[in-house]
């Protein structure tokens, strides 16, 4: 599969995972979960990177992306470790997400500085 088709993709499941379950707690008998939405503030910036990332896989510049994708990752890393053993499937998911398009984006930097003709 294109590498473009993957990362966005992978930007649309980071979109859809903000939706999803990022905390759990319970209050008596009843069980609370928290979503990105739930959360705003920065929660909103880790949703538009993600969209920024799947659009970004189309750009033939990946810097951008990379940016975009280490931001992402800091900042679901960020809300896991503020999360803790509260921590929800959705953020957990999302911070692999986020590492695999990071990784991914780093990748077709490497594969296209490679690419590239040295200049003499």
């Amino acid at each position: 599969m294109d590498k473009r088709v993957v990362g966005t993709l992978l930007g649309i499941t980071g979109v859809l995972l903000w939706f999803m379950p990022w905390m759990a707690f319970s209050m008596g008998d009843m069980e609370f979960h928290q979503t990105g939405s739930h959360i705003g503030g920065i929660a909103y910036v880790l949703l538009m990177s993600s969209l920024a990332s799947a659009i970004l896989s189309w750009v033939p510049q990946p810097v951008p992306r990379i940016i975009v994708a280490a931001l992402s990752t800091l900042l679901s890393g960020f809300f896991w470790l503020n999360a803790g053993e509260a921590a929800a499937w959705g953020l957990v998911w999302l911070c692999a997400v986020s590492v695999i398009g990071l990784l991914q984006a780093i990748e077709r930097n490497s594969a296209e500085r490679k690419s590239e003709p040295q200049a003499e």
